[in-house]
């Protein structure tokens, strides 16, 4: 029996008691990726359980290779390039004025930039779901393997009742409680195999890779977010690389369609008051109703009449241009306010999220503290169980309590990693598609 328990020690705690060690919380503390189900004497094995290991970075590498929004990104890059160039040559073969000429081609290469950034952009995102899937998978599994634990417990508390039962030493009452708890967390486990389940067919979809065919690392990285300077300028600057393309355009915008547009294309109130003054004015000639008016007559009729069309369609084409002349600089005082407005509600976000990321760094702390002491506590189990001081049922509650300890770390650095993300690429926390 002895040796029985010395294999749920090394299997259920996976420690050196007397170091007092736990690897979730070292391999956080060293802030690396330590893969502890997959490195023994410094060297990385390929298999685990006879299973490949897929490693985090592998997976994301396989999404990205899948991927099909990054796929048309790549096509509307390519098409916007081939695009510009053929609005080049329209510039060209038009001999349109120089500061058309350079807003088209500024314009044009914003809008190659903004595409450029989009498919980094989408890169991140679907770098961070790959990575919460990934997460997900490993967290279900430990809370499954957590689960059993527990069941192992619960159904040895179960003989004892019975058997205390039978010797009168318990109430039935007790038993049926016994029972009812299994039952609970015979539910907890049969969700989170239900939970795994569906994580693992999102992550097929991600990535094409079947997990279940595949051991996967077990530790994440914990690595502060650390802001030099102060936070408020952090956060803007942020903000800024995210919306840089969008500010660019808007200036863009304004610089071209300044007040010296309207003198350049003659659209100014006097140039419309004046044109509308012509028109009023212009009278319609009268076409000769004589079959034996000459040629010259009938000619002069002609120059009047396109002369009286011209002074017509003179007003009404500065109206028009006016018009979408007024629109264009009210959108554009409307984007640009949009994006004022924006970035306002942004910095308040991240604000939010930073202050959440301190939050959960406070916790990650708890957490690490609380994992020693747990290990103490269990050293001191092993011990009194030794000496046959306390039972077997009581030292494996400890067991599963520093399982749940794993656990709890382990959710807090991944929300902690989240966070970071969220604050350093708002692009993720804003996103639409981001789920």
């Amino acid at each position: 029996m002895r040796r029985n328990i010395n294999k749920i020690v090394a299997l259920a705690i996976g420690i050196s008691v007397m170091s007092g060690s736990i690897m979730p919380v070292f391999a956080a503390d060293t802030a690396q990726s330590t893969t502890t189900t997959v490195a023994a004497n410094a060297n990385v094995q390929t298999q685990v359980n006879g299973k490949p290991v897929l490693t985090l970075d592998d997976a994301i590498k396989a999404a990205i290779s899948i991927s099909d929004s990054l796929a048309l990104d790549e096509q509307k890059i390519s098409y916007q390039d081939k695009t510009n160039d053929l609005n080049k040559k329209k510039d060209d073969f038009n001999n349109v004025d120089s500061d058309k000429e350079n807003y088209d081609n500024n314009t044009a290469d914003n809008s190659l930039n903004k595409l450029k950034q989009q498919r980094d952009f989408d890169e991140d995102i679907l770098t961070y779901k790959v990575t919460n899937k990934y997460n997900d998978i490993v967290t279900s599994q430990m809370k499954i393997d957590k689960a059993a634990k527990e069941l192992e417990i619960k159904n040895t508390e179960l003989d004892d009742t019975k058997f205390k039962e039978s010797l009168g030493m318990t109430i039935t009452i007790d038993l049926k409680s016994t029972e009812l708890e299994i039952q609970n967390l015979q539910n907890t486990q049969k969700a989170s195999k239900n939970t795994l389940k569906d994580a693992e067919d999102s992550f097929k979809v991600l990535t094409g890779k079947d997990v279940t065919q595949y051991s996967l690392e077990q530790d994440v990285k914990f690595e502060q977010l650390k802001i030099d300077g102060s936070v408020d300028e952090y956060l803007d600057n942020v903000i800024d690389s995210y919306l840089k393309y969008s500010e660019q355009l808007v200036k863009l915008n304004k610089d071209y369609y300044d007040n010296n547009y309207e003198n350049d294309n003659n659209i100014t109130s006097t140039d419309m008051e004046d044109a509308e003054s012509a028109a009023e004015s212009a009278t319609k000639p009268t076409e000769p109703s004589d079959a034996n008016t000459n040629f010259t007559s009938y000619e002069k009729y002609e120059e009047d009449l396109d002369t009286y069309n011209t002074t017509k369609e003179k007003y009404t084409g500065i109206l028009s241009s006016r018009l979408t002349y007024l629109s264009t600089k009210l959108s554009n005082y409307e984007t640009e306010t949009s994006l004022n407005e924006n970035k306002k509600t942004y910095k308040d976000n991240l604000k939010s999220y930073y202050t959440n990321l301190l939050t959960s760094e406070d916790n990650i702390n708890y957490y690490k503290k609380n994992i020693e002491i747990d290990n103490e506590k269990l050293s001191n189990y092993k011990f009194k169980y030794d000496l046959g001081m306390i039972t077997e049922s009581d030292y494996n509650t400890q067991v599963e309590s520093c399982m749940q300890d794993d656990i709890d770390l382990r959710n807090e650095i991944i929300n902690y990693n989240k966070l970071k993300e969220d604050v350093q690429k708002p692009w993720i926390a804003f996103s639409s598609s981001n789920s």
